[in-house]
């Protein structure tokens, strides 16, 4: 008989763990339970450009962080080159970053296209005194148009949807083989992951369409991503902080940076003020345990974490969470927990 299996988590990493569980020769019978307790948790507000950082979201190590960078891209890079490619909200696109301080290529220059460093002319086109920048073509995942599309493949091979709040994980013991377990920041309440921290940012979204190419300044501290409908602005990094109440203060600053780096922005409509928390850990989790609870055991695979970049990873971590999961269905014992 197949497995039944639940996945846990509203937001892009639950639903691209879901997706191969549900998909293919489907090995199991798949629900995607959305916990959705942080109204500005949700994925779909994140900007959404493929440029992996190691340093803002730290791996069990280097080369895992590497795997699951590539098999991400390969994903998406597929879905840009398909017919698919407006509908699931991702496509190339070509830009520049540029840092005020001398540094090393970025993380990503080997896995994106036509990478090189910038000539001091086009560096001085911009306003500001940069010591160095390099000039790329990657991937936009815009998640307002990626989640649903997902979503939409999820349902078709048979997964199904529950919508609701989950407060113990009781409720799970006996009736699913396999929790995966999403939640994110929830993980502190679930799970008792003290390690968890909210980091909030702000973006802004305008219309601006003679923006065409996108900018990132000082490791993204202020960047310009132009979408299909608007360009994103952004962004602040504020550790620790929870409260989503609107404070303008913030936005206008997000707002002077980009149009500094671009002062025909002063001119864009905008349309949308967003706050998120990313979901920031010391290490992103994903591995397998066994939760007792109440004396009834829970396989659990674990797969959050990712802070600033859900978008970018959140593929291949979910093809690194399904093997551990196909691996514990298949032994009595699994990995103990490292928490």
């Amino acid at each position: 008989m197949a497995p039944n299996i639940v996945v846990l988590g509203a937001g892009v990493v639950g639903l691209s763990t879901a997706v191969p569980h549900s998909g293919g020769n489907s090995w199991g019978k798949c629900h995607y339970c959305r916990r959705q307790i942080y109204q500005g948790y949700n994925s779909d507000g994140a900007a959404g450009m493929f440029r992996p950082t190691l340093l803002l979201t730290p791996a069990p190590s280097e080369d895992i962080f590497r795997r699951w960078c590539e098999d991400s891209f390969r994903w998406y890079d597929v879905i840009s080159r398909s017919e698919e490619s407006p509908v699931a909200g991702i496509y190339p696109i070509s830009g520049y970053e540029l840092s005020t301080e001398f540094k090393e290529y970025p993380y990503h220059h080997k896995m994106i296209y036509n990478f090189r460093e910038m000539t001091p002319r086009e560096m001085q086109s911009f306003p500001g005194n940069y010591k160095c920048g390099w000039c790329y073509t990657t991937l936009i995942i815009e998640s307002r148009y990626y989640l649903p599309w997902m979503m939409k493949r999820f349902r078709k091979n048979g997964g199904k949807v529950i919508n609701q709040t989950v407060k113990n994980l009781e409720e799970f013991t006996e009736k699913y083989d396999l929790l995966v377990n999403c939640s994110s920041l929830s993980s502190r309440e679930l799970f008792g992951d003290k390690e968890m921290t909210p980091i909030r940012g702000h973006l802004i979204r305008v219309k601006a369409p003679w923006v065409k190419h996108f900018l990132i300044v000082d490791n993204a501290d202020t960047y310009i991503y132009p979408g299909q409908d608007n360009v994103a602005l952004g962004g602040t990094r504020q550790k620790g902080i929870e409260d989503l109440t609107h404070e303008q203060v913030h936005f206008d600053d997000v707002m002077r940076r980009c149009c500094a780096a671009i002062p025909s922005l002063k001119t864009a409509k905008i349309e949308q003020q967003w706050i998120g928390l990313r979901p920031f850990r010391s290490v992103v989790r994903v591995e397998g345990e066994e939760v007792n609870i109440k004396g009834k055991t829970l396989k659990v695979v674990h797969n959050y974490g990712h802070g600033a970049n859900g978008v970018t990873l959140s593929w291949g971590t979910a093809v690194h969470a399904t093997e551990i999961a196909k691996k514990m269905l298949q032994c009595a014992r699994c990995v103990p927990s490292k928490l």
